[in-house]
């Protein structure tokens, strides 16, 4: 199996639904538990070719939201393309809009999130995922109200903060350092190109139901 496979770094970002009205891609590289590159993205094409140029340095991943546009102002350096650094560039809170949430633990959803995992992809760890069939807008002031409700919509309560809306998941089609010689690529363990209509207005609707 090849280390690289542009259609299906190319499905991840579609998957995605990340645009520039939105904000940008973020892009890391690690080498373990240490970051060796990071990029933002506003675009499908450099995206792809900066995963290739990465392809096999480190393993590859992409943050699940787009990260604000405003990081732009202070790493301007970092659009489209791929920087050598050793630490991330963005924070909890860097985040205009949700657009999707990659869940971990399956085996807890509550019914409205299991009426759509017939249409949902599998990622390469594991990890559901559910895009939003509109973007949802997020602010500093609103975040944990936000991650809250999608985190009551997927388990039904909030035991803590709720859902990371800053989480990244691998890049389906790169290189795979972790897996050994039989399985040398990221891949979906499925996937499935369609848009969920229905989810965001069914988490806007908690926003009305009592505490």
């Amino acid at each position: 199996m090849k280390s690289f496979s542009e259609r299906d770094v190319r499905r991840h970002y579609d998957l995605l639904q990340h645009g520039p009205e939105l904000g940008l891609t973020h892009l890391k590289a690690m080498d373990g538990d240490h970051v060796i590159g990071i990029g933002l993205f506003d675009n499908e094409a450099d995206f792809v070719s900066e995963c290739l140029r990465y392809n096999g340095l480190g393993t590859l991943y992409v943050g699940v939201n787009p990260r604000s546009s405003r990081l732009m102002e202070d790493f301007g350096g970092l659009r489209n393309r791929m920087r050598t650094l050793f630490m991330d560039v963005v924070e909890d809170g860097d985040i205009d809009f949700v657009t999707g949430m990659a869940v971990g633990d399956p085996d807890r959803l509550v019914r409205p999130p299991r009426e759509f995992l017939r249409d949902a992809s599998v990622l390469a760890d594991g990890e559901i995922f559910f895009p939003l069939d509109k973007a949802m807008p997020v602010s500093r002031e609103s975040l944990q109200k936000v991650r809250r409700l999608l985190d009551v919509w997927l388990y039904g309560e909030c035991v803590s903060d709720g859902i990371d809306l800053m989480q990244f998941v691998r890049v389906a089609g790169t290189a795979a350092q972790d897996d050994g010689w039989l399985r040398r690529r990221t891949v979906f363990r499925k996937f499935r190109p369609y848009i969920m209509d229905g989810i965001t207005a069914e988490i806007e609707d908690l926003k009305d139901e009592p505490a």
